[in-house]
């Protein structure tokens, strides 16, 4: 489950827990104790965007943070390794 919700992840530029966990016929439970391994094993980062964006919007999914900081999830180079060895 843990590769899937790495690829799930990297599919979408968007995303949250319930979508994932619809996506993968689970709950958001283990979506999120699925999310916590992979960022133990390093394969994902927390991020934090907005604020100070160099984007200004341009480009964004999210196109209403207003600037806002947000707290997100990045794959790291790591799981894109993996995701590339798959």
């Amino acid at each position: 489950m843990l590769k899937d919700l790495l690829k799930e992840m990297s599919q979408s530029k968007i995303y949250s827990k319930k979508v994932l966990a619809n996506k993968l016929n689970t709950n958001e439970n283990m979506v999120n104790e699925g999310l916590n391994h992979l960022m133990r094993m390093g394969y994902i980062a927390n991020d934090v965007i907005g604020g100070s964006c160099d984007l200004k919007c341009a480009g964004c999914p999210i196109k209403t943070c207003s600037l806002n900081p947000i707290n997100t999830l990045v794959i790291t180079d790591k799981g894109k390794k993996l995701l590339n060895n798959a």
